[in-house]
């Protein structure tokens, strides 16, 4: 069943990269659009935990690094996403005891949101990439956590659900009642 989860795990990635990267720029506010991949991460990361947020955030930002229009230095996006998805993973564990509610995913997305973001415009500033501007940072965040929010009320439940079903009969057995 592992492969299973692995397979779903990176269809969600390849999807999130292709829409990122495809639609979302047309609806971008200030040079900001939704970040559907980080979104995805923190979903995944919320479902399965740390580990499989810090691995699927590696992997989706690596996609994110390489697929054109990839202006920037590669691994950029595969360290920061791979933060924000194991911090994500994080809070799982700390609420395992009960389920995450609607504020508490929502606080969770702004927190990899800001994360991600602080994550690579701080190797943008340490590799000298003149698209960094951190004058407007502040907009940029408030801008993309409000996107990421707003995206993640369709994303994460899907995520969550598909990855409950994805669940070996014996797994499911002991978490579900």
């Amino acid at each position: 069943m592992i492969p299973l989860r692995i397979a779903v795990a990176a269809l969600f990635l390849m999807v999130a990269v292709t829409v990122q990267t495809s639609l979302l720029p047309h609806i971008a506010v200030a040079g900001v659009t939704c970040d559907l991949v980080m979104i995805v991460v923190v979903g995944l990361a919320l479902a399965r935990g740390p580990e499989w947020g810090a691995i699927t955030g590696f992997a989706g930002g690596l996609m994110l690094d390489v697929v054109p229009p990839a202006d920037h230095t590669a691994g950029r996006w595969a360290l920061a996403l791979a933060v924000s998805g194991y911090v994500a993973g994080l809070i799982r564990r700390e609420t395992s005891a009960g389920p995450v509610g609607p504020v508490g995913v929502a606080g969770t997305v702004v927190l990899g949101a800001a994360l991600s973001l602080l994550l690579y415009c701080a190797t943008g500033s340490l590799l000298h990439d003149p698209a960094v501007d951190w004058n407007e940072f502040g907009v940029r965040l408030g801008i993309a956590a409000g996107y990421d929010v707003v995206g993640a009320i369709v994303v994460i439940p899907i995520v969550l659900w598909v990855m409950r079903r994805v669940l070996p009969a014996r797994e499911r057995r002991r978490v579900m009642p």
